[in-house]
């Protein structure tokens, strides 16, 4: 491995890291909202914001996270950069990787009781299945209708948005990404404000099933790409019940 690596736990106002781990370096999202106290204590423990730089730390409200990510994406300078979040971390196995330039690091996947689509139709409604169907028909978005249907029937999902890679590796995957979610953003933005306060964050639900898509197609986007599954783990038990609970509801 050559330089450094940095992972940036995502945290939001309110809610710090959980853990502390090697390589760590806090990220604040939505950091447009907060005081002028509240960053001041964070900078002291080192905390990084995401509306500094080239940002859009005010599109937090429908991206969530993915706001830290395009951040990552646009300022970071590490050699290797990823992603954990204030409540969920890669184990801490994660010290002993020797990370290589042309791999893209995954959490293992949850795995479902039902087809991605079920679940994701479940939880969230029809909405964000029917906007990537009419986007890949209309080709307003490089997933094909056969990339979707081969994604929706996987019994599992690589969730959270995590994800660790060579910095040109990361930039090359979040072009791909970020030009999806853009584009769903740009033409359903609307109708996602009509949601309440949760699906309105649809883009960011909808972009694990798109880093799915891209992984599980990898081969139409980054032909040399390999993927490599780390172990992740919950601070709390409880997190990690409510974590399956939600991606594995029964009907």
């Amino acid at each position: 491995m050559k330089g450094g690596v940095t992972i940036y736990c995502v945290c939001f106002p309110g809610h710090e890291p959980l853990k502390y781990q090697q390589y760590q370096k806090n990220i604040m999202c939505n950091a447009a909202s907060i005081s002028d106290q509240y960053r001041k204590s964070l900078a002291k423990k080192g905390f990084v914001f995401d509306d500094v730089g080239d940002n859009i730390s005010q599109l937090n409200w429908t991206l969530g996270d993915l706001t830290a990510t395009y951040w990552i994406w646009k300022n970071s300078k590490d050699y290797f950069v990823g992603t954990s979040q204030y409540r969920r971390f890669w184990d801490d196995t994660i010290t002993d990787i020797e990370f290589s330039d042309n791999v893209l690091y995954v959490q293992e996947p949850v795995q479902l009781d039902r087809s991605l689509k079920e679940q994701y139709i479940e939880c969230h409604g029809t909405l964000g299945i029917s906007i990537l169907d009419s986007m890949s028909k209309s080709k307003e978005i490089p997933l094909t209708p056969q990339m979707l249907e081969t994604t929706y029937s996987l019994g599992y999902l690589y969730s959270c948005n995590m994800f660790i890679a060579n910095k040109a590796l990361y930039d090359n995957f979040c072009e791909v990404l970020f030009g999806i979610v853009f584009k769903i953003h740009e033409v359903y933005g609307e109708a996602i404000k009509e949601l309440d306060a949760y699906n309105r964050r649809t883009p960011a639900f909808l972009a694990e099933r798109i880093i799915t898509a891209l992984i599980e197609n990898r081969e139409h986007f980054f032909p040399s790409l390999e993927i490599a599954t780390l172990k992740w783990e919950f601070r709390k038990k409880t997190i990690l019940q409510k974590l399956k609970s939600h991606f594995s509801r029964t009907a």
